[in-house]
Parts: structure tokens; C-alpha cells; sequence
């Protein structure tokens, strides 16, 4: 199965007033074509960034310190910003968390959609109109919005005329920032099940970033867990639910409301422990809230290396493996 994305140690840093803010620190993941891959953190472990990075969007204040990443082995990182220009939209496109930026506030939605494949697919108008009509109907809007303006549509509509937008060219990469955010959960589900109906239509590969593992669950073929700009474990979402290996993972597994469970078995609280991304912990990022973290933790950073069937960033994964979360944070103070 051919790569689509290739992330290589990847380094990017903000410069602000106040220091340098180490965003992704040597970030490495690859997505395969077909694939639809989630990336879960929690505010402030880089995900935005990590976004903004491959469509070379970032503000002028950062900076990409290390790394490669590489688009059907193209890197995009050493392409000029007209050769990058051709392939956002056309071939990679990115679907933004809020709307504020996306839309045009006094052009049409239906229009909006339209004018880009008229743009990227060289299409005269007629055909751009009929165009969005067809991908209209199959994220389930109806022609009223085509003839609507962005703010006289709600929020669960205008996001799914921004997945409209995003697939107009069928491009060979999504990317999602944060799609649920703003979404009560039946709108959630309803985006969850709209995300797979065109998955299969049309058979683009995507990633996925979001805080909400559960909509992450139903729709990804892999999962990263993010924490302070770097990746700690990646697995199929069935071995990151059932069988979490790094304690940061069982921590939020276990965080995780499961009306099956027994009352008896409480949500798990890890210890609230801020990481200032000016001066991040040396060793393991998670090393301050690990109780598990032995001097090694402290002094050595534990490489990303397959652990059964998944990826791990953790010096003693052999050995916490098979510990459930529950016991895992019990006995270890959680």
C-alpha cells in the first residue's frame, strides 16, 4: 500500500515575546493512501500546528526547525509558495476549525464551492454549478443552500458546506482541524456517519484531528496520541480502546464514560500538571504527571518503536502492556 503522507521527524517552534515556544517536537507518522487517520491531544499538544504545517500555513512567527514531510514523495517543505499554491485545494485540502476564515460573507455558499472547482479543475461556470449541486446532495444539503449566505446557515450546515468545499476537487488528502468542535452530539454522530458515506464514495485518505476519541473511534483506521508535541502511542482505534499500553493513553481511556461499565470502576483523573512548551521536561514529555517514571524517564527520550501491533514512546511499554488503565492509575496513585 502506497504512502500518501510521510512526516519525518518534524520541528516546529514559535518565536514570541516571551521565549520560543517548542510546538511539535520531532513529530513522525505516516498515513497511508486510503486511510482515514485520527489525531487525538488535548489543548496545546500541537495539533493545530501540526496542520497548519503540511498546508504551509503557519503564521509568520514560526518556524520549522527540522524535518520532512513528504506528500506522495513530494517534500513540501522545499517547494516555493507558488508550487505549494497548486497543491493546496487541488490535491491536499484542509478543513479549517471554525468558519470565520473559510467563508466569503457576502458570496453564496453555493458559489463559494463552485468558484474553486471552476479555479483548480478548470471548469467553465455551468459545469462548476452542476458540480456543486451533485456534492451538495451527497453531504445532504439541499439547493436552498447553494442560494445561502454563510451566516444564514447553522453551524452543523456550514459545516458540512465546508466538507463540500473540501472535497470539490477531489483532492487526494483531507485534513481536518477539529470538525466536532461546536457540534451537540447528535450533530457529531450525524458528521460521523456523513465522513464515512464519502470516505467510500470517494475514497480520499484523511487525518483527522480532534480532542473527541469517541467520534475518532468510529471513523479512523488509526489513531495518534499527541502530548506536548510529540506522538506517544499509535494503533488501530481497537488496540488504543482495549489495549492502551503508554499511561498517558490509559489515562484518557479510562477518562472516557462507558455506560457498560460497572459502577464500581470510576473515571480516571490524572494529575493536572502544566508542561510550559517554553522549557519542556527533558527525557519523557510525560514524565511530570507518569507516577510510573523511573530516573530514565528524567533523562532519556524513549524513541517511538513497535510494540505488538503498535507504535510506543515509552521506555517500560513491555512492562505496563498488559495493566489495564484502572490498575494502572490505582496502584500507581491515579
Amino acid at each position: 500500500m502506497s504512502t500518501v503522507l510521510r512526516i519525518e521527524d518534524l520541528i516546529v517552534h514559535y518565536i514570541t515575546d516571551e521565549g520560543i515556544v517548542q510546538a511539535l517536537q520531532g513529530v513522525n507518522l505516516a498515513i497511508n493512501k486510503g486511510e482515514i487517520v485520527g489525531v487525538a491531544g488535548e489543548t496545546g499538544s500541537g495539533k493545530t500546528t501540526l496542520a497548519l504545517t503540511i498546508m504551509r500555513l503557519l503564521p509568520t512567527n514560526a518556524r520549522v526547525v527540522g524535518g520532512r514531510i513528504l506528500f506522495n514523495d513530494i517534500d513540501l517543505l522545499g517547494l516555493s509558495e507558488e508550487e505549494m499554491q497548486k497543491i493546496r485545494q487541488s490535491r491536499i485540502s484542509l478543513i479549517m476549525q471554525g468558519t470565520a476564515d473559510v467563508f466569503n460573507p457576502l458570496m453564496l455558499s453555493g458559489l463559494q464551492v463552485s468558484e474553486a472547482i471552476e479555479f483548480h479543475k478548470n471548469k467553465p461556470f455551468h459545469e462548476a454549478i452542476e458540480e456543486t449541486k451533485k456534492i451538495f446532495s451527497d453531504v445532504g444539503l439541499g439547493t436552498r443552500v447553494l442560494i445561502s449566505l454563510p451566516h444564514e446557515l447553522s453551524i452543523g450546515t456550514r459545516q458540512r458546506v465546508k466538507i463540500a468545499l473540501a472535497i470539490s476537487t477531489q483532492p487526494e488528502l483531507i485534513i481536518a482541524d477539529e470538525p466536532f468542535t461546536g457540534l451537540d452530539p447528535t450533530l457529531q454522530a450525524h458528521l460521523s456517519d456523513l465522513i464515512e458515506k464519502l470516505h467510500e464514495e470517494y475514497g480520499f485518505t484523511a487525518l483527522i484531528i480532534s480532542h473527541n476519541l469517541l467520534r475518532l473511534f468510529e471513523i479512523s483506521h488509526k489513531i495518534a496520541i499527541l502530548y506536548g508535541g510529540k506522538i506517544l502511542e499509535y494503533n488501530d482505534p481497537r488496540g488504543i480502546y482495549y489495549h492502551p499500553i503508554h499511561p498517558y493513553t490509559k489515562g484518557l481511556i479510562g477518562g472516557l464514560p462507558d455506560i457498560k461499565s460497572p459502577k464500581s470502576k470510576k473515571l480516571i483523573e490524572m494529575p493536572e500538571v502544566y508542561i510550559n512548551p517554553m522549557n519542556p521536561p527533558k527525557g519523557c514529555v510525560f514524565w511530570p504527571r507518569c507516577p510510573y517514571a523511573k530516573d530514565i524517564c528524567k533523562k532519556r527520550e524513549p524513541e517511538l518503536r513497535k510494540i505488538e501491533d503498535a507504535l510506543l514512546a515509552c521506555h517500560f511499554a513491555e512492562e505496563l502492556k498488559d495493566i489495564s488503565p484502572w490498575d494502572f492509575w490505582k496502584n500507581n496513585g491515579g
